[in-house]
């Protein structure tokens, strides 16, 4: 962390009005800027009293929902990350296009905002306009954590490059009498399995044309593959279970490879700190014969968007921007450091080596949610573990020259805003059948008709719309 942090803005961004948003939240609400000292102290700095409505992540759908049909909106709201019923129409009538302000030369005015990379704008863009701020992320999606100190232990690969090297992996993490799988989530082996056997990332396209899949011979074989992992016992009896604590079943060892967001690194290495033995690694993915690394599924560069409820003066909207850009300052500088440590010996303190420790007050009171209003990207920065960012930044060079975008990236679909997350789960459960031997292999070709009459090819036909507008 570096000891001299300069301030990347310039004044304060306001000059003492009140400001709203709304975002989801992931930890305990923290109090009011009146019994929380460190939002008092980021107001004092924004010149600005933020009016933060925070919802509980599993609730926040529903939460906008009723707030716009209320018409009582906060200045700022985070768009739904899984997006909205009619988003581009919403957008277009209830929020302010910021072309004008964003476009060109004119985001110079905001330098943070023009320091977030080109594919998270992408996602902000509707209408041919652009109707938010990106809430950026990294390209790499999601990985594959892997328990380095158990694959020492017991011999297993830690990068199987094909598919038999890959089934031995398996099985020689496995030990059902000792309580000890490989997977204890469905999510991971199927994935794995998707990329090793060549899957599209989530559709492919050819001429305008889209295949989802599903309706690839690369699932077929993928699901054939996951059959005979799921016979062979590698998984968690509790594979399937939506409650599994798959988490908390990899920090204590009982199973070795975990795939999630990227970020998850952090929290991993946060939790056993206290274990001398824990290695954490990440795992390649390769082609199934060949042994060259697979093709990555990469994700598109943003959480979401927060959008700005549309304003009578052009000032105000400036206001929100300049209070964005505070917010989206870049790692190292002043802004940066307030945002997450807040104030020394209040909201953290400083290890030997001037990295910054939060203390129970600052872990309580700095999780309020303004990261999903702005946020500079992501940075690999793992205190008081020095080879965390290099093993990280190794695997993202591996991966990321290789991966793969999803080609309906940036494109609407109001049915797949509507329908598409009843549909997948149908199909997924339905899937989990046929895994676990409860339906013949042959069902999936019902299953895939299925999901083309209740959505999915209406799903197809309003991308491959939009792809021929683009074309």
């Amino acid at each position: 962390m570096p000891k001299n942090r300069a301030a990347s803005v310039k004044g304060k961004p306001g000059t003492g009005q009140s400001v709203s948003g709304m975002a989801n939240i992931f930890y305990a609400t923290p109090p009011g800027a009146d019994q929380n000292p460190w939002l008092a102290g980021l107001n004092d700095r924004l010149g600005a009293n933020l009016d933060m409505t925070m919802v509980p992540a599993a609730d926040y759908s529903t939460k906008f929902a009723t707030t716009i049909a209320g018409n009582d909106l906060p200045d700022m709201m985070l768009v739904p990350n899984a997006g909205a019923p009619n988003l581009a129409e919403l957008l277009k009538a209830r929020f302010t296009d910021l072309t004008e302000y964003l476009s060109g030369d004119a985001i110079l005015e905001y330098p943070n905002l023009a320091n977030i990379a080109t594919q998270s704008w992408k996602g902000a863009v509707y209408n041919g306009g652009i109707y938010g701020i990106p809430i950026p992320r990294g390209l790499i999606g999601g990985a594959f954590f892997i328990r380095q100190d158990l694959f020492e232990k017991y011999g297993a690969n830690p990068e199987p490059r094909n598919y038999n090297e890959f089934v031995e992996m398996t099985k020689a993490l496995t030990d059902p009498k000792e309580r000890r799988w490989c997977y204890a989530n469905f999510v991971a082996p199927y994935t794995a399995l998707l990329l090793m056997n060549g899957a599209p990332n989530n559709w492919r396209e050819d001429g305008g044309k889209l295949t989802r899949s599903y309706e690839t011979e690369e699932f077929k074989q993928t699901l054939n593959d996951l059959i005979e992992l799921w016979k062979s016992g590698v998984m968690h009896p509790d594979t399937f279970s939506t409650t599994q604590p798959e988490k908390a079943l990899f920090n204590a060892g009982t199973t070795a490879v975990s795939y999630g967001g990227y970020t998850a690194w952090t929290q991993f290495a946060q939790d056993n700190r206290s274990n001398p033995d824990f290695k954490l690694a990440l795992m390649p993915s390769y082609e199934r014969t060949s042994g060259q690394l697979a093709r990555w599924w990469t994700g598109n560069g943003l959480y979401s968007i927060n959008a700005f409820k549309k304003q009578d003066n052009p000032e105000r909207t400036k206001l929100l921007l300049r209070i964005c850009d505070y917010l989206a300052a870049p790692f190292g500088s002043e802004e940066h450091f307030y945002r997450l440590y807040g104030q020394e010996g209040r909201d953290h303190t400083l290890d030997a080596n001037g990295n910054p420790v939060l203390t129970q007050q600052g872990q309580a009171q700095t999780v309020v949610p303004i990261r999903y209003l702005a946020e500079s990207a992501p940075v690999l920065y793992e205190p008081g573990r020095p080879k965390d960012a290099d093993a990280q930044h190794a695997y993202q060079s591996l991966e990321i020259p290789k991966g793969i975008t999803d080609p309906t990236l940036g494109l609407y679909s109001n049915a797949f805003a509507t329908k598409n997350a009843t549909i997948d789960k149908t199909f997924t459960t339905a899937l989990y059948d046929i895994v676990q031997g409860r339906k013949p292999f042959n069902s999936v070709d019902d299953l895939i008709a299925t999901w083309r009459k209740t959505g999915g090819d209406e799903i197809r036909g309003e991308f491959e719309d939009q792809l021929q507008k683009l074309s």
